[in-house]
């Protein structure tokens, strides 16, 4: 068997050794240039729209494709209104909030002013039952002979001997005072100066 070679026609020799590799370093150069950052492709579209046939087709495509400017202020438009939006939501939500801040505040009041009205009427009751308690056990003691008082009272605190002596007329404390032994009247008597003062 003999080894055969085969003729290759100019036309596939061409392609095989001119062609390919032409494209190849074409597109190998293309994607360097593209990762380095040069845009090839602007340039070429900018160099191939001078050439005079080709310009029509960039023409064309231009009118067809707005322009890049023209995108980016339909963009800043887009944005603008969806910031404007944005904005007009916000400020609905802050008056909606100073609305219920406003509420709470006049809540707090009213809440404050029941709490006075409360407290005001807790010290009447207790300041009433108080007078009651004090005009009852001068009642008792009222009815009560003042010899029996006179033992009972210098007994008691001083402060609930105060009390029953100045619940009563000053002729039954007279009567009482009278009845004490000398030390206690000398003592209450000098509690009721200090305290009629």
């Amino acid at each position: 068997m003999e080894n055969e070679k085969q003729d290759y026609g100019k036309f596939q020799w061409f392609f095989f050794v001119v062609f390919i590799p032409i494209v190849f370093t074409i597109t190998l150069v293309v994607v360097i240039l593209s990762v380095a950052g040069f845009d090839v492709l602007g340039k070429t579209k900018t160099a191939l729209q001078k050439v005079p046939v080709v310009e029509n087709l960039f023409k064309e495509e231009k009118q067809v494709e707005p322009s890049d400017t023209d995108k980016q202020s339909a963009l800043k438009e887009e944005e603008n209104k969806e910031l404007e939006k944005t904005i007009e939501e916000q400020t609905t939500m802050i008056s909606a909030l100073e609305k219920d801040v406003t509420i709470k505040e006049k809540e707090i009041q009213k809440l404050n002013q029941d709490i006075n009205s409360l407290e005001k009427q807790l010290e009447d009751i207790t300041t009433s039952q108080s007078e009651n308690k004090t005009k009852d056990i001068g009642k008792l003691y009222d009815n009560m002979t003042s010899k029996k008082a006179a033992e009972i009272i210098p007994n008691l605190s001083q402060e609930d001997a105060m009390l029953i002596l100045t619940s009563l007329d000053d002729k039954q404390v007279a009567d009482i005072l009278a009845k004490m032994p000398v030390e206690d009247a000398v003592k209450f008597t000098n509690l009721l100066a200090t305290n009629g003062q």
